[in-house]
């Protein structure tokens, strides 16, 4: 297998970190910031938010680029053609590769709550950047 990063489309990969940093900026601080923030001991989301060192920013945009870019390419290789191939491919890559990862972790810590909400972020993500990177080929 050789990966080639000519052939994508570098423009949707730059769209699609936007508008996934946007989502999950929207799902963790406006839909679900309190049941986060208390799902990790603190009393309210800003108290939470003072908690979380701003390097970690940093790091969720590195993680989005690097999933962006690993979603395009597996959509590459497999030829996907169509949204429904896109989403189809978005749902099994949600859970074969992000559930069955990040499950354990939280089975380990106990964390049920917080292993829904992150999940449920991660799976609607991969939704959401698959269908765009499948329509924008």
């Amino acid at each position: 297998m050789e990966m080639n990063f000519d052939g994508l489309n570098w423009l949707a990969i730059i769209v699609c970190v936007i508008v996934g940093q946007a989502f999950l900026t929207l799902w963790f601080l406006v839909l679900f910031g309190e049941p986060w923030a208390k799902a990790y001991g603190a009393t309210d989301k800003k108290a939470h938010a003072k908690e979380v060192p701003g390097y970690t920013y940093a790091i969720g945009l590195v993680c989005m680029i690097v999933l962006t870019i690993g979603l395009a390419g597996l959509q590459r290789g497999l030829a996907v053609a169509s949204l429904g191939d896109g989403l189809e491919l978005g749902l099994f890559v949600a859970i074969s590769f992000c559930i069955a990862t990040a499950l354990p972790g939280y089975a380990f810590l106990r964390r049920w709550s917080a292993f829904f909400l992150a999940i449920g972020a991660q799976a609607v993500l991969i939704l959401i950047l698959s269908a765009i990177l499948s329509v924008w080929r």
